[in-house]
Formats: structure tokens, sequence, C-alpha cells
């Protein structure tokens, strides 16, 4: 796949301190990026170096193609980036809003409109269209948000800690508005300390801690590098006895045990493993109606990390 993002010994300082350390790193095109540190790991001083509003100390960072340093305005056509704070226009109604920013982003009259309404629907906000700004939840401002970084059709977007604040129901529409926006062919690169929730729809995983990138790669390279063993989970309609057993006799299975409705295990083996375990138990008869990874895996790979870098 075609790099969207290239970065090269970047580096940025803000007197004594260093933000971001030599960090080198690749992103392809239509990967889902999970940026992960502690506070104060440089997540967002990398995020806006690539969105050319942040120069760079030294190194060098690409986006589509274009240095941020020498073509930003080119950058800048072909992301959006969503910072974790952003004021909004609290006198103005929802479509009027969306409508300045068309104007900001220099689309075409005849487009703007249509563009407009497809980007309210996308994020679910149509009904709210005519309501002021100010009247908003915070879920639904944060939805208006990213409204606005989508109104231009970004091939890349560049969202710093979207679900931060929300409750349980809006971080979940926020999880599923991103695999639309993944299966619509987007580049994303989110960052976000809810671990947990972006294995349901990143790909790729980079660590930063104290401006240095310790890890970068897939889900499956974090999991396989990071020597944690895999947690799975399975749930069946019928047969889950005769799953339990199946799985307890399997030598690559470790600490299969019931949990409410799951059987929860531990495998120690890849995706090969993995299929061969499911063949098996569809051939025992076991009605499977879920089988993977089971949630947190990205934040068990995270915290062992971190804790052998300190």
């Amino acid at each position: 796949m075609p790099l969207i993002i290239e970065t090269d010994s970047l580096r940025r300082e803000f007197g004594e301190t260093t933000a971001v350390d030599e960090l080198s790193l690749s992103v392809e095109e239509g990967s889902v990026l999970a940026l992960v540190g502690p506070n104060g790991a440089g997540k967002t001083t990398l995020l806006r170096m690539l969105s050319a509003l942040l120069e760079p100390t030294s190194g060098t960072a690409r986006v589509d193609g274009f240095d941020v340093r020498e073509r930003p305005r080119e950058v800048h056509s072909r992301l959006g980036f969503m910072p974790d704070f952003a004021g909004l226009y609290e006198n103005l109604l929802v479509r009027e809003y969306l409508r300045y920013f068309c104007l900001a982003y220099r689309l075409p009259e005849d487009l703007s409109e249509m563009r407009v309404s497809e980007t309210l629907s996308l994020v679910g906000l149509s009904a709210r269209a005519e309501q002021a700004v100010e009247t908003l939840s915070r879920g639904m401002r944060q939805k208006l948000n990213l409204a606005r970084t989508l109104l231009h059709s970004p091939k890349l977007l560049l969202l710093d800690e979207p679900a931060a604040g929300l409750d349980p129901g809006a971080r979940r529409e926020v999880q599923l508005l991103m695999r639309e926006l993944s299966r619509q062919g987007k580049t994303i690169v989110v960052s976000s300390h809810i671990l947990s929730e972006l294995e349901d729809y990143c790909t790729h995983v980079a660590i930063l801690d104290r401006g240095r990138l310790i890890f970068s790669g897939s889900l499956e390279e974090a999991r396989r590098i990071l020597g944690k063993k895999r947690h799975m989970r399975l749930r069946a309609a019928s047969g889950m006895e005769a799953a339990l057993a199946l799985l307890q006799a399997r030598p690559e299975v470790r600490k299969a045990q019931r949990s409410g409705a799951d059987i929860l295990f531990e495998l120690a083996g890849n995706d090969a493993d993995a299929a061969s375990i499911l063949k098996a138990l569809v051939e025992k008869g076991v009605s499977v109606s879920f089988f993977g990874e089971a949630a947190g895996t990205i934040q068990d790979s995270y915290l062992s990390l971190m804790g052998e870098e300190r």
C-alpha cells in the first residue's frame, strides 16, 4: 500500500523541552492508526506538525507526498484535523456553522450545500441542522467538530481525543462513525487514552513515550512482539459445555473458563491456530456466534511495553 504519512527524524523542541524526539513513522493509505501514550508523550505535538500547523525544529514530515514545511497548503487540502479542544461559534445555527467552513475551505457554492447535507447525515446531525450551536450537548458538539473536519472530503483524518468527555452512548456512536469512515477508504490517525475502545476499529498502533516512538505496527504485530498471550472470547448459541471441554483439551489454549455467557481463554498461538480451533468447534457441533479477540488487548500490550520502558 502507498504511504500517506512519512516522517524522518522528526523533532520539535519548546525551549529546553523536547516534545517529539527523532520520530520516524510511516502510515499506509486506508489504515486506522491508534496513537497512544501517556500525557506529555508528544501525541498532540505530532498531530499539529503533521497538520502543517506547527513547524518542526528538525527532521521531515510528508503528507500524501507533500512536505509540511514546503507545501503546507497542499497538506491542508488533503487532511482534516480535529483538535482535542475546538471552540464553536455559539450564536450560529448548525447549518450556518458548516456553511461558514465551506467558505473557509473554498468549496464551490453549488457543492457546499450538498456537502453540508451529506456531512450532517453522516454524523447524525441532520435533525439538528436548524438548531443553534449553543444548545448542543457535548456529544453533539463533538459530532459537529468532526463534521467540520469532513466537509472538504479529506483523504486523511487526524483526530485528537475525539471521544474525550463523552458518555458511553456517545463514545459508541464515535466508534461506529470511525468504522464507517474507514469503510469509505479514509486514512485515520486517532489519539486517545480510551485504549480498549480503539481496537474495535483501528488496524495499527503507534506508542509514544516522552516524545519517542517506542512501537509501531499492526495489531497482530503488537500482540506478537510485545509478548502477550492473545486473549480470546467465544460465545455460542448452543454447545457451550462441549466447547469448554474442547478448548481445555487443546495444547495451545490456556485458562479456558466460563465468564457469564462467554468462554474466555488465552491462545498461545497464531491465526492459523485460531482458525484450527474454530474449525474444530464447528465440527463438534458448537453453534458459534462470536469467536475472536477479547477487548483490552491494546491496553494490555501498551501497559506491558510501558512497564518495560520504565
